[in-house]
């Protein structure tokens, strides 16, 4: 099975709580293509980067299996950002930033599953527009909106808008935060939240992260569980993580709430790891585990 990926490489400098730096290859892209790779997905990404992309982060990639749909690096430098992790929030500052994506460069491509994140200015809402519309009927788009709920400004500080009305109709699901559930929906959060995303939006699988909470909503069913507390010293890709297991889950298995427990799965088995970058991306084997037992002690409504 094919999933491809829309999203710009990027490599992060990350300070961790203790004020340790680290720089790692980073993105939706490497977090959810790696996690798809593992899961025994046909990878493919679409992405741009620079000339002064290490060529070490490519190979490591091509390692994995990944494909790219350039094979050439672009003169633009590649998109960077420097993130400072805190006890409960992280300040990201972005640094430079690549070319966006041509909407030419998606359209004769074939996949089962189409995971479309960006960062920052890189996917533009006519290419999600577009390939919302020319969905096929087998297909699978999740959404991750993080990089159309930011601005910057001119000292490269990430913010989230307080609101924004992008069209994201006919996309299956989506993977939101507590601030980008409320910059979508004028401030809900939690199940009101949730349940206006579904309904306003019409998507099938609404999954939100609070806390140590992850829910998922589909149609009048909300699902969640409560996951351990576990002290890292970074949370990057997190989200990614999850999306792209909840994502290659449901497309295999066909099992919505067994791809919840996966994501579920994942992001604990991320945790556990106590790794900074890529280094935290589990391994099947470990989702596996968790989300076995995760599926046993889901919680579960009708709303």
């Amino acid at each position: 099975m094919k999933v491809a990926i829309l999203s710009n490489l990027v490599v992060d400098e990350i300070v961790s709580r203790d004020m340790k730096s680290s720089q790692s290859l980073g993105g939706p892209a490497a977090y959810c293509g790696i996690t798809a790779s593992k899961f025994g997905f046909d990878t493919t990404l679409f992405t741009h980067f620079g000339k002064d992309l290490d060529p070490k982060y490519l190979e490591y990639l091509k390692k994995q299996g990944i494909k790219f749909n350039v094979t050439n690096s672009l003169d633009l430098p590649t998109t960077r950002f420097i993130l400072r992790n805190f006890e409960n929030d992280r300040e990201l500052i972005l640094e430079s930033k690549c070319s966006a994506i041509d909407i030419e460069e998606i359209k004769s491509a074939k996949s089962d599953c189409w995971i479309i994140s960006p960062v920052f200015d890189e996917v533009s809402l006519d290419i999600l527009q577009y390939l919302a519309s020319a969905r096929e009927k087998n297909q699978f788009i999740i959404l991750d909106p993080q990089g159309y709920t930011r601005s910057v400004d001119s000292a490269g500080r990430i913010s989230i808008r307080n609101n924004i009305n992008i069209p994201i109709n006919n996309v299956n699901g989506i993977k939101l935060n507590s601030k980008e559930i409320s910059c979508f929906t004028n401030g809900l959060q939690g199940i009101d939240g949730m349940k206006k995303i579904n309904t306003r939006y019409k998507i099938d699988y609404v999954l939100y992260t609070e806390d140590q909470i992850i829910h998922l909503l589909e149609r009048d069913r909300r699902y969640w569980l409560k996951l351990p507390k576990i002290d890292t010293p970074d949370s990057t890709g997190l989200g990614d993580i999850i999306a792209s297991s909840f994502a290659c889950t449901i497309v295999k298995e066909k099992d919505s709430v067994w791809a919840f427990c996966f994501a579920a799965g994942a992001l604990t088995a991320a945790l556990q790891t106590k790794e900074v970058g890529i280094k935290k991306i589990p391994s099947r084997k470990a989702i596996e585990e968790n989300a076995s037992y995760y599926y046993n002690i889901m919680n579960y409504e009708i709303l």
